[in-house]
């Protein structure tokens, strides 16, 4: 083999970039405006509004992110039997009919959601609900599309809720301060939820397949753990700061979180692979591949925020309104960042049907003693979620590189064999 042929590992990273490529420019666009919205909305609230802003906003990402479980599920259906209109017509079916108790258990909930995140309005914690009902929902659309090829369809449904939440939803903000700024993200939501429904409901016809609950299950305990591991600390700094603290935190959080948009959105292309790879010999090239693609991105959003902590926060909320919060954002960029490879060793151990992908619930059980023990300032709060990154890296790495390593068993073979067939 001459020098210039690139290695399978090296050749599969090329073909997961360009699969990735239009959901990361798509994700990389709402990231800015994700950052011009917080930027506007925050040089017009007081760092106490602000925080109960984030802390909201954090709860919406809560009950939507774990959904990513229905998306993947959905994903795997599509792309094994291919997208039919009698598929996504139940998909979404039930989609909308098991969202009801949760959604119903969410208005029920509202006022003790109120008095936890200490929030001025009771519709500012009864807005989850139908957030949840639109997250549910655009899940199962995006996976369908997903699994079918139609990625350019997903990328747009995302700018779209970008245009919306930036246009009439900056306006609303502008309005009603902290109710208006909710408002304007459910709306830029739904948009987006119209506009994957609007081609998912058009498919062939074809053969109804179901997607199985026991895959979404599985799959979204996982997603629940990884996002309690890389969330939890925000809504203990909202809950055990002062108001003003933890707007700081908030601030520095979400620069933090916006740094792992990118590697989601090429951890949602790069685990089907890593399924499909389990039971071959080029098991381990896929986890190093999937690591490259995904840490790639990661990387640079650390070097970024790291670099320029200060800069960042100026032209997000003004020169030296946040200045209180250079060192924890500086932190808090590494942790999001770094937490990205987590999220890949994880799904690894979930490709492979082990425990090991439950560890981040461990992580995240060990992150809610440390800062519940310290946390009387915002950097005793980021030690406590940095404890906890390094517990999680450190287990998963070794857990994921020493099983990937190991040649595969007969019996994955003809598991692999079984579900070709």
């Amino acid at each position: 083999m001459s020098d210039s042929t690139p290695s399978p590992a090296r050749g599969l990273s090329t073909r997961l970039s360009r699969l990735a490529a239009p959901l990361l420019i798509a994700v990389a666009v709402q990231s800015v405006a994700n950052l011009i919205f917080h930027a506007v909305v925050g040089r017009t609230l007081t760092p106490s509004d602000y925080g109960a802003l984030g802390a909201v906003l954090a709860a919406m990402t809560l009950v939507a992110v774990p959904l990513t479980a229905l998306q993947t599920a959905a994903a795997r259906t599509a792309a094994a039997h291919g997208l039919s209109r009698a598929t996504a017509n139940q998909a979404l079916l039930r989609a909308v009919l098991y969202s009801i108790p949760l959604v119903i258990a969410l208005l029920l909930a509202a006022g003790l959601i109120q008095d936890f995140l200490s929030l001025g309005a009771l519709f500012d914690a009864a807005i989850l609900a139908p957030t949840l009902l639109v997250a549910i929902v655009i899940s199962v659309a995006r996976g369908l599309l997903l699994g079918s090829g139609r990625t350019g369809v997903v990328a747009s449904s995302y700018i779209v809720a970008t245009v919306v939440r930036l246009g009439p939803g900056l306006m609303l903000a502008s309005v009603w301060g902290v109710t208006g700024a909710l408002i304007a993200t459910l709306a830029g939501e739904v948009a987006a939820l119209l506009t994957v429904c609007w081609v998912v409901l058009r498919a062939d016809a074809g053969p109804l397949q179901s997607v199985t609950v026991g895959e979404v299950t599985k799959t979204g305990v996982v997603v629940a753990g990884l996002f309690a591991f890389s969330t939890v600390d925000l809504f203990l700094a909202r809950h055990y700061l002062g108001g003003t603290e933890s707007g700081y935190y908030v601030a520095a959080a979400t620069i933090g979180k916006t740094v792992l948009a990118l590697p989601a959105a090429a951890l949602s292309v790069a685990y089907p692979k890593l399924v499909a790879a389990w039971p071959t010999a080029g098991r381990l090239s896929s986890l190093r591949s999937s690591l490259l693609v995904v840490g790639v991105p990661a990387l640079a959003g650390i070097l970024v925020v790291a670099a320029f902590p200060g800069l960042v926060l100026d032209l997000l909320y003004g020169f030296g309104a946040y200045d209180p919060a250079q060192s924890i954002t500086r932190v808090l960029a590494i942790v999001a960042g770094t937490s990205a490879l987590v999220s890949v060793f994880a799904h690894a151990a979930l490709a492979r049907g082990s425990r090991w992908s439950l560890f981040p619930w461990v992580a995240a059980l060990a992150e809610i003693g440390l800062i519940a023990w310290r946390h009387d300032t915002p950097m005793e709060v980021v030690q406590g979620a940095v404890v906890a990154l390094v517990l999680a890296l450190a287990v998963l790495t070794a857990s994921e590189l020493t099983a990937w390593r190991r040649a595969p068993k007969p019996s994955d073979i003809a598991a692999a064999a079984a579900v070709e067939a």
